[in-house]
């Protein structure tokens, strides 16, 4: 007696699991990307922290960059004398502002303290300095 044999059926990638998949991961990274924060201020290497982890919400970055020039906020480079009243007024529009310093690691010393002493010359209820967490960062 001869068994009949069922015929072999063709292997088929089923495309409507895979679909899913993608407008999952294409949400999951919608909402990841609405979640970061993004500093409005001009690039600058920072320097390396291990204790940077806060994020403010309502802020002003005072910049000094590689070459020494400030900025607030993305604007044109400031003199010294143009930056402290600029502070004073945008802390004064929004008393909870933080002010975060956003000074290049190349810079000496004193175009920090000058920046810090600006900046807490404004009075703001929060001042923080900007860094790079030490996994990020390149040496």
């Amino acid at each position: 007696m001869k068994l009949q044999r069922s015929e072999l059926k063709r292997a088929r990638i089923e495309i409507i699991p895979m679909i899913d998949t993608i407008f999952f991961l294409l949400v999951f990274f919608m909402i990841t990307s609405l979640s970061m924060v993004q500093m409005s201020a001009k690039k600058v290497a920072l320097p390396i922290s291990t204790t940077a982890n806060s994020k403010p919400v309502t802020k002003v970055v005072l910049t000094v960059d590689d070459k020494g020039a400030f900025f607030v906020d993305r604007s044109e480079p400031l003199s010294y004398t143009q930056v402290l009243p600029l502070l004073q007024e945008k802390v004064a529009d929004n008393p909870h502002v933080v002010v975060v310093i956003n000074c290049d690691r190349t810079q000496n010393v004193e175009q920090f303290e000058y920046a810090l002493n600006i900046a807490k010359q404004a009075n703001p209820e929060s001042l923080m300095i900007a860094t790079t967490p030490p996994k990020t960062a390149a040496r």
